[in-house]
């Protein structure tokens, strides 16, 4: 007879602990499903973050062109100063410019491409002329007709040079 009871009292104790162990899993699998959230809420603000840092280097290097105009016309008007006007104080307030532009791409992480006098690269150059030169190897740049820019590795603008044929 105490053994029936006994299993009795085992059926009424699963019988009252029954609704406790279902709240209980529900509160597992709450749990669990709001752990699943967070993580992919955090992955999508990285990725949020990452997509505008995208943002702004494209935005940097679209201002970073629209500059380089004027930059050439900098380098143009340089090349065109008359001897004697070289040291005027004006040319070199105007040249002090030209500087500071340099230095803000320098900053900006904007280099110049290195042209003049190396063997002529297509990923980095553009060939606007071929010029015959005896005294130098073939594709060898000997002048540069506009300055290349890269930025992260990548050609932003490729140098414009003639090349010897």
């Amino acid at each position: 007879m105490d053994e029936s009871i006994k299993k009795e009292e085992e059926k009424n104790i699963k019988n009252e602990n029954g609704p406790l162990v279902e709240c209980q899993q529900k509160c597992d699998e709450y749990l669990n499903n709001w752990k699943r959230e967070r993580a992919d809420f955090i992955n999508y603000k990285n990725e949020e973050i990452q997509r505008i840092g995208l943002l702004a280097k494209y935005t940097k290097e679209e201002t970073i062109l629209k500059v380089l105009p004027i930059l050439d016309s900098i380098y143009w008007a340089e090349k065109h100063v008359p001897e004697e006007l070289k040291n005027h104080n004006w040319v070199e307030g105007f040249l002090q410019t030209k500087k500071q532009i340099d230095a803000f791409l320098q900053k900006e992480g904007i280099e110049k491409i290195d042209a003049i006098d190396k063997p002529f690269d297509p990923n980095t150059m553009e060939s606007v002329e071929e010029i015959e030169d005896k005294e130098k190897q073939p594709n060898m740049v000997i002048e540069e007709v506009q300055k290349g820019y890269m930025m992260d590795g990548k050609v932003l603008r490729p140098a414009r040079v003639k090349i010897t044929k």
